[in-house]
């Protein structure tokens, strides 16, 4: 489906609003299969690192392992017999497809109107892989671990975009609407160091709502709006690219670059 290069005035409500919206389908069959070889040739690259013999170690923070490989946060698998990325930023430079994914107008292009800047960078580009089995992630936000380091947090916009069928059995994405008019939320005590990244929903009230949507629909939503997933009881793979977008000029989140996105685009549209 052909959606308009800016958010639309419904979109630009419900964003506000609830704290997010989605488009279904903006993304064709042969353009999500380039997507997927370029996701799993970057996995492909992970697997091979962490096998070097000079591999930097893992760092492993309440039972769960983290690495430091090819310029990359990498969050392993909690099952390490899945010998799968858990989740990885940045991860864009060690693909040109996705790279080139990132300059999208149709990814971007809305986050325009969202933001109130005519003229992006990235603030970070994130890769997300449920394999079968694969783990859940607790309901949190990104409010409050990006202000270390974000330079304009208050227009920093997310995208996700689905490279498989996003549904309750894969592990979808789910978020708690309007949950992003409470500012930072109170975080779990007791729960060890990650504890403090998620959101103590107990205290937050609201149902939550899975994205189920096609590969290729593509979720805007609000730095602080509360999400997360489930695990993965299916037998296919549930992986997603998100990109997260601020004014031009400011560096990139925990990276000292600079990625001002490429606006060459006809705005007919």
């Amino acid at each position: 489906m052909e959606y308009p290069l800016r958010a639309t005035p419904e979109e630009r409500k419900q964003f506000e609003e609830q704290g997010f919206f989605f488009r279904e389908s903006v993304f064709s069959h042969e353009e999500i299969e380039s997507l997927r070889a370029g996701v799993e040739n970057i996995h492909r690259q992970v697997l091979e690192a962490a096998d070097e013999a000079d591999a930097p170690a893992d760092e492993l923070i309440d039972n769960q392992r983290f690495q430091e490989l090819l310029g990359s946060t990498i969050k392993w698998e909690w099952d390490e017999h899945l010998k799968a990325v858990r989740s990885m930023e940045p991860m864009a430079h060690l693909d040109a497809r996705i790279d080139a994914f990132v300059d999208e107008p149709r990814i971007w292009g809305p986050c325009r109107d969202l933001i109130g800047h005519e003229k992006l960078s990235l603030f970070s580009d994130k890769l997300n892989v449920k394999r079968p089995g694969g783990a859940p992630f607790p309901y949190h936000q990104e409010g409050p671990y990006w202000a270390y380091g974000a330079e304009d947090l208050e227009h920093v916009v997310s995208t996700l975009t689905y490279l498989d069928d996003g549904n309750k059995e894969n592990g979808c994405f789910w978020v708690i609407p309007k949950s992003h008019n409470k500012g930072n939320l109170k975080c779990l005590e007791g729960r060890g160091v990650l504890g403090g990244l998620y959101t103590d929903v107990d205290l937050l009230g609201g149902e939550g709502y899975p994205f189920e949507s096609p590969a290729g629909s593509v979720m805007y939503f609000h730095y602080n709006i509360v999400h997360g997933s489930q695990t993965n009881r299916s037998q296919d793979n549930r992986r997603a690219v998100i990109n997260a977008y601020q004014p031009a000029g400011l560096r990139q989140w925990r990276v000292d670059v600079r990625r001002d996105i490429k606006q060459d685009i006809d705005e007919s549209r």
